[in-house]
């Protein structure tokens, strides 16, 4: 008796089905692992993806708990990746008077205005996401904001995040006159007959007048985290590349982390200062040690943050050649033998590096000292990669295969329609250059690895307006001209691995996340559209239903 009910047993466990929590079928499903490559069904238990294939055998994993989700002939794609967001310090900008998409001055100051009345609790009156092209040449002066409000200090900070304007409030609380220098990798403007300053800062000069503010609390970390998480998740997001952090920013993610409440893979860019040399790479090798003790499944430490250069309507961007009709030729924080050593001693403790880079001399410096690490240290699985990456020198486009080095774009900002591009980087960068602004296709076409992030809170975090810039090279909404710089135009296959597989290979999630298929992680998404059949001028108005992270559901529109 108790052999043949120890067989019974058996035998049923050998036949019992492994029943899905969830089933989605009735639509199109692209798997991504290879060019158009899709299935009828996809079942989901706890947090995997147990099957991907045709409708009539995934009937098989029905049970009677089981959430069946009708496509109604809708979408679904692998959940997306930003690799290269400022998720914390967006969701912040949510506290201060946002300033986002306002283009106009007197907009700009009105809303500045109304903030510094209904706010008099705040010792300090911050704006976030100013639109510098607003003011002529992106100089603002401190005068404008001294008719707003004299008494308090008022520090606005650029959409770019490399410059912010100042009154006169904060410049004296910040002891900052005509005879203060500018610091090594910043700069004061100043009148031209009176050497004061004006009120705008540039780079590192930003800290003379930041130091002074008091930091934001951790509930208010925590809070800026959760709306920005909630507005990823929105857009289709489930990995994100934290862009660049400090320990409280750490140890806000693992808070949430802890908590439960993370609701996407979160790849942590510690920052280093690249002027300190062999010092700073010493400091952030030591703190990612102490805090890769503290990893959870979704928070990870294996990335550190570097700033080679600063931006090209700063002025601050590292050039090879001089600025249109100066003497200026940028700003690069750091001499190439110092670039050179920071890489190799990061990249011989394991850490990935991520770099930002934006012309084409701060480019060229990066490819350089990463070409350096793999000579000191030999070849690995290293996964470096340059953000923004502005102004290639067409000579350093084939560099990126040949090193192994991934272009992290931020596609959107490749359109006539962005007045940063008209009104600053053209007459700055002057005609040559401007043709090998963010060579995408270019890039592309060379072999190299790819990646995608918007920058946020510089600019949306919505990939689908990223996306069709990269394919048409015009703005979000613009059908009425032909497509600028049409030579690094890139295919929509491309773009969308970029943010599906590439995002997951550049976060050493490959074998988790990417792609949909058995085995892997159930991040996905669900659009109202199918991106691969709809104009290229439609992709744009792309909208997110649903969005699954880990086979749960974090956001919907039902």
């Amino acid at each position: 008796m108790y052999k043949l009910s120890f067989f019974l047993l058996l035998l049923c466990a050998c036949t019992q089905q492994e029943y899905a929590d969830l089933l989605l079928q009735n639509g199109t499903i692209y798997t991504m692992q290879t060019p158009g490559a899709k299935v009828e069904a996809l079942a989901v238990k706890g947090d995997r993806i147990v099957f991907a294939g045709a409708r009539q055998e995934a009937e098989k994993y029905l049970g009677p708990h089981t959430q069946v989700v009708d496509l109604h002939g809708k979408t679904v794609l692998p959940g997306f990746t930003d690799a290269h967001v400022h998720p914390v310090a967006g969701g912040l900008a949510f506290l201060e008077c946002d300033l986002a998409d306002i283009t106009t001055p007197d907009t700009i100051l009105e809303r500045l205005r109304i903030f510094a009345r209904q706010h008099p609790e705040k010792s300090w009156v911050r704006g976030e996401n100013f639109w510098l092209p607003a003011i002529e040449n992106g100089n603002p002066h401190k005068n404008l904001l001294d008719a707003i409000c004299p008494d308090r200090p008022m520090y606005v900070s650029s959409a770019d995040g490399h410059s912010v304007w100042v009154n006169s409030k904060a410049l004296a609380l910040a002891g900052i006159t005509a005879q203060t220098p500018d610091p090594a990798n910043g700069r004061i403007e100043r009148d031209p007959k009176t050497g004061e300053p004006t009120g705008t800062l540039r780079e590192d000069a930003i800290t003379l007048v930041s130091q002074h503010i008091p930091p934001y609390t951790n509930d208010e970390r925590l809070q800026a985290l959760r709306k920005a998480l909630r507005m990823a998740n929105s857009l289709g997001l489930t990995n994100l590349v934290e862009a660049s952090a400090d320990a409280d920013l750490a140890n806000t993610y693992l808070a949430l982390s802890n908590s439960g409440e993370l609701t996407a893979h979160v790849s942590i860019s510690l920052y280093c200062d690249i002027s300190k040399g062999s010092a700073g790479a010493r400091e952030v090798i030591a703190l990612n040690e102490k805090l890769r003790k503290l990893a959870t499944p979704d928070v990870r430490f294996d990335q550190v943050k570097l700033f080679m250069d600063g931006v090209v309507e700063g002025k601050t961007a590292a050039m090879l050649n001089p600025y249109q009709h100066e003497h200026n030729d940028g700003i690069a924080n750091c001499p190439p033998d110092t670039a050179r050593v920071v890489v190799a001693m990061l990249d011989k403790a394991g850490l990935q590096v991520h770099v930002h880079a934006i012309g084409d001399r701060g480019i060229r410096q990066t490819l350089d000292a990463f070409e350096h690490a793999a000579k000191e240290n030999g070849k690995r699985d290293s996964r470096h990669h340059i953000a923004h990456l502005h102004v290639i020198h067409p000579d350093d486009i084939a560099r990126f295969a040949a090193l192994g080095v991934t272009a992290n774009f931020q596609a959107l900002w490749a359109t006539l329609e962005d007045t940063y591009m008209t009104d600053m980087n053209f007459p700055f960068l002057g005609p040559e250059r401007s043709e090998w602004q963010y060579p995408v296709g270019s890039v592309a076409r060379s072999g190299a690895r790819l990646a995608f992030g918007s920058d946020w809170p510089v600019s949306t975090m919505n990939p689908f307006y990223a996306a069709q810039v990269a394919v048409t090279r015009r703005g979000p909404d613009s059908l009425a001209r032909s497509p600028w710089t049409p030579q690094h135009l890139i295919d929509l296959g491309s773009v969308l691995d970029g943010y599906t597989r590439g995002g997951a290979w550049l976060s050493f999630l490959e074998n988790e996340s990417g792609v949909l298929e058995a085995g892997k992680l159930a991040d996905l998404i669900v659009l109202d559209q199918d991106v691969f059949k709809c104009s290229n001028f439609q992709l744009y108005q792309t909208k997110v239903m649903m969005t699954i992270f880990r086979g749960k559901t974090v956001w919907t529109t039902q």
